[in-house]
């Protein structure tokens, strides 16, 4: 297992900024990354330029779901979702599902890869 633990107790009652500082030091990111999560979003030419037939951007709160242990490796997983609760509900499973050892997956051939475009 790495150094770092996505067990952060207390995250939910931090501000925004002292999360995002959180988050931005757990995953290494510079201050020019750490930047972009307090932007506003996406601007209607940015995404003009990213795909066909633009007509707007839509947006969603961006969440952490921590507790996250998967093949003995700690993990910060980002949620965009619209639902309260979820991100919190999601956390607590992953904090008892790692009290027992958290994740494990595996895969059989044939392994298809996926790519996603954020």
């Amino acid at each position: 297992m790495g150094s770092k633990s996505s067990r952060l107790p207390g995250f939910y009652k931090r501000s925004l900024a002292e999360r995002v500082d959180i988050v931005a030091e757990w995953a290494g990111l510079d201050s020019d990354e750490a930047n972009i999560l307090h932007q506003q979003g996406l601007t209607n030419e940015l995404a003009d330029k990213m795909i066909e037939n633009t007509l707007g951007t839509f947006a969603l709160p961006l969440g952490i779901a921590v507790n996250f242990q998967i093949n003995g490796q700690d993990y910060l997983i980002p949620m965009a979702v619209e639902e309260p609760s979820v991100v919190a509900a999601v956390s607590n499973a992953a904090k008892k599902i790692r009290a027992g050892g958290g994740f494990h997956t595996s895969a059989t051939n044939p392994v298809m890869i996926g790519q996603i475009q954020v």
